[in-house]
């Protein structure tokens, strides 16, 4: 592939020369009054998902990384993780992992062994890792910096115009030809995934086979979240952030996610404050253990720009369209309000998982969804009813394992299995014809 189109840095590495834990002081440990006496305390131990980046815990869980960077058509440079398949029987069908709202990739791999990217490598898939435009590893641009008001002016149709062709032609030019990418998104990941497939359906049944979606965001008129009270005031933030300068101030990672981390693990009441207000806004009811919370503040936030806040809050208003830029709608869509993405062209297979504590992405929502999809997205439908599984629980609790990920891994061999077997009596009736 020409180096013009996309840059590789290759990393493909095992475990570290130098022995990582037991040299290490401890950095969490399993309750809030134990972190009293982290230091000395021989029931806390040393989690190094809690210090290092995406690309250093995939290597120090044992698994080989490479390293993408993909230049888009609009200057952006994207950096996208792959975890290649260990044997060579592996399956050829390469799953994409598409983060939610503020995150990156690394909570996808923020569980040890029992995270969702592992639990796909070990079934044998191919697996990427994505981070779009603004997050903490794609925060590159051909022409401008962080620091230019021009660079945090994109949305989420920015991304499913410009980031997911990249992404995903980077994809199919770097596995199989033959195979399509299983898309696998959480939350605004599934947001994303719904748009492109609206946008694009045509291409989009070219380049992906199915796509399963935990948490999905469609409209979110249902939303149990205080961020349901602060949506309908999304323009008049923007507006003012633009007139005071502060767009970069709160969207760049480092200096969010700077702010977040000296709060929140200054102690063991803080840490509890900041668990208790973070999971207003995911479900009170969770699995997430104070054991966890070092590495949630190492990952989160991941950065974004405030136009994508704004763009998602639209869907707390029941909105599913183009960004709304109210009196110049007409400036950049030709007509008063933007378009909608129509989820009824959508020719990709869903299949959907919910819970029922989850208070960003509800099950009304949830259900919503799947009545709107077309019949011919509508794979599968699961519902989560245990007394504590909430939104961030799909990628952060340690027995999403066992409650998902075994499942979902079960979910697209059937599809792949069932999927190769209708090539195949169409190659075979092609033959005799």
């Amino acid at each position: 592939m020409n180096l013009r189109h996309t840059f590789l840095v290759t990393l493909m590495l095992g475990l570290p020369k130098r022995s990582f834990g037991e040299d290490k002081s401890n950095n969490v440990c399993p309750t809030f009054e134990d972190y009293y006496t982290i230091k000395n305390n021989s029931r806390c131990w040393y989690d190094f998902s809690a210090e290092f980046d995406c690309p250093t815990v995939i290597r120090l869980n044992g698994y080989p990384v490479i390293e993408y960077r993909v230049p888009t058509s609009d200057g952006f440079i994207l950096t996208m993780f792959r975890i290649p398949p260990k044997k060579s029987t592996a399956p050829k069908y390469p799953v994409y992992l598409q983060h939610g709202l503020s995150s990156t990739s690394d909570y996808f791999v923020s569980i040890k062994r029992n995270s969702l990217a592992f639990v796909l490598a070990d079934a044998g898939f191919d697996v990427w890792l994505g981070n779009y435009r603004g997050t903490r590893y794609s925060q590159t641009h051909q022409n401008l910096t962080v620091f230019d008001p021009e660079y945090w002016d994109h949305s989420m149709d920015d991304i499913i115009t410009y980031d997911y062709p990249a992404l995903f032609s980077t994809i199919l030019s770097n596995t199989n030809s033959n195979g399509k990418i299983v898309y696998i998104g959480h939350s605004l990941g599934t947001t994303l995934g719904l748009m492109y497939t609206a946008e694009y359906p045509d291409i989009a049944k070219n380049n992906l086979q199915m796509m399963i979606f935990m948490s999905p965001a469609y409209t979110l008129t249902n939303m149990k979240a205080p961020y349901k009270l602060i949506a309908p005031f999304g323009p008049a933030i923007m507006n003012i952030a633009q007139e005071l300068k502060l767009l970069r101030i709160l969207s760049q990672e480092a200096i969010t996610s700077g702010v977040f981390r000296v709060v929140c693990l200054e102690s063991p009441p803080l840490m509890q404050l900041c668990m208790q207000l973070n999971n207003l806004f995911w479900g009170p009811n969770t699995q997430f253990t104070a054991d966890l919370i070092p590495t949630y503040f190492n990952h989160i936030p991941g950065g974004t720009s405030l136009k994508i806040l704004n763009h998602a809050a639209d869907l707390v208003l029941g909105n599913f369209r183009k960004y709304n830029y109210i009196e110049d709608n007409y400036k950049y869509y030709g007509r008063l309000t933007p378009p909608v993405y129509d989820i009824k062209k959508m020719q990709v297979p869903v299949y959907i998982y919910y819970s029922t504590q989850d208070w960003a992405t509800t099950e009304l929502d949830a259900l919503n969804l799947w009545q709107q999809l077309p019949k011919a997205a509508q794979l599968g439908i699961r519902r989560i009813d245990l007394p504590a599984f909430n939104h961030l629980d799909f990628v952060y609790s340690r027995n999403a394992k066992n409650i998902v990920y075994d499942e979902l891994v079960q979910v697209i061999n059937k599809f792949i299995k069932s999927y190769i077997c209708i090539i195949s009596k169409f190659k075979t009736k092609e033959t005799e014809f």
